[in-house]
């Protein structure tokens, strides 16, 4: 079987990545075109054994820009005899649904997102949302949230919709380095190292793990924080740093690719981001065994995250207050972190890796 992934993105993408590898070892035919310039994803995938294609537009005009995309998707099916396609968040799911008319290839629109569109309130995020779901024929969403949200919110016909989970080959991940570990230990020392890893951008509420520090600081608590991320945020959590005096307690590195190792570094992930489908990095701290502080009614944790067993769930809306005292009494108390590290690591790898997910698509796959 002919089987094409069609994304925007040429960044690292485990999931994907790992989808490729396990359709690749069941003799299967996988291509790759990506609607982004050659990159670390495309020579990943490469490395696998898929073919690899890119296809770049300068975005002038909108419309222009993805009826050109969806005319190289066309041909590009049809060359290649392509069975199934995989299209991967909304600016690649938006031409395959157009051309799925025309060309014999089954489509399958990968959503990746729950609410983000409405979160941020754009316009045309949210239009392109409503085209997507409305023409698309079949659609996999990564929980049994995300498929709630659509049906209840949005409309979307539950017939439409199948629920897999993100699925992972761990061994994609980087193991930590004990001498970075132990050097960015060294960096910042103190009796509780918390980090927070994220987009910059409100919706991720970088900003509450920085009044949560202020809380902690407050109560003479030995805590720093590292905050770790890019985006628009960026400037102003320098100055909501600055103007609470706590340049000695949380450090905003910006981006850093050894994330493993900071994780590893660190007691516990601090997550209080109401923008999540399936978070990454709840799942890369469980494979350090770290304890995991996060929002419950937020993506998919409440489908594999247990408050008190295997993390430390509070309210969305209370969050700070919340975790302020759940770190509080952990600081006194460390007995919780290495009990819900251990079960937390356990659960990702139930329910995350590769070969737990992938019956959900060889039934799609048998059925063709």
């Amino acid at each position: 079987m002919n089987i094409l992934f069609y994304t925007p993105f040429n960044q690292r993408s485990r999931d994907t990545e790992s989808l490729m590898q396990a359709f690749v070892n069941q003799k299967h035919v996988v291509f790759l075109l990506t609607q982004a310039k050659w990159g670390v994803y495309h020579e990943q995938c490469k490395k696998l054994g898929v073919k690899v294609y890119d296809h770049y537009i300068e975005k002038k005009n909108p419309l222009v820009y993805y009826l050109k995309h969806g005319l190289h998707l066309f041909l590009f099916c049809r060359s290649n005899k392509i069975d199934i396609v995989y299209a991967h968040l909304e600016t690649a799911a938006l031409p395959a649904v157009m051309v799925q008319y025309f060309i014999r290839a089954r489509v399958f629109a990968c959503r990746h997102m729950i609410d983000e569109a409405v979160l941020f309130g754009n316009r045309n995020f949210i239009r392109i949302v409503r085209i997507v779901y409305k023409l698309a024929r079949q659609i996999i969403v990564v929980s049994e949230h995300c498929r709630n949200y659509m049906i209840e919110q949005e409309q979307v016909s539950p017939v439409k919709i199948q629920v897999i989970r993100l699925g992972y080959n761990f061994d994609f991940y980087n193991r930590p380095r004990p001498e970075e570990v132990m050097n960015i230990r060294a960096a910042y020392p103190c009796q509780m190292l918390l980090i927070t890893a994220c987009r910059l951008v409100a919706p991720k509420r970088p900003a509450y793990a920085v009044h949560l520090m202020k809380n902690l600081r407050a109560k003479s608590l030995d805590v720093k924080l590292l905050l770790l991320g890019e985006g628009i945020e960026f400037t102003a959590l320098q100055e909501l740093i600055r103007t609470e005096n706590l340049g000695d307690s949380v450090f905003l590195l910006g981006h850093r690719p050894n994330i493993m190792d900071y994780i590893s570094a660190a007691d516990a992930l601090v997550h209080p981001s109401i923008l999540d489908s399936s978070s990454v990095i709840i799942k890369e701290a469980g494979l350090q065994e770290k304890l995991v502080i996060a929002c419950s009614e937020i993506g998919d944790v409440d489908e594999y995250l247990v408050n008190g067993e295997n993390a430390v769930l509070v309210s969305k809306d209370h969050a700070v207050e919340e975790m302020t005292q759940a770190i509080s009494g952990l600081y006194h108390d460390r007995s919780g972190f290495q009990k819900c590290g251990v079960a937390l690591r356990k659960e990702v790898i139930n329910k995350f890796s590769i070969d737990k997910v992938l019956p959900g698509y060889n039934l799609i796959h048998h059925s063709l």
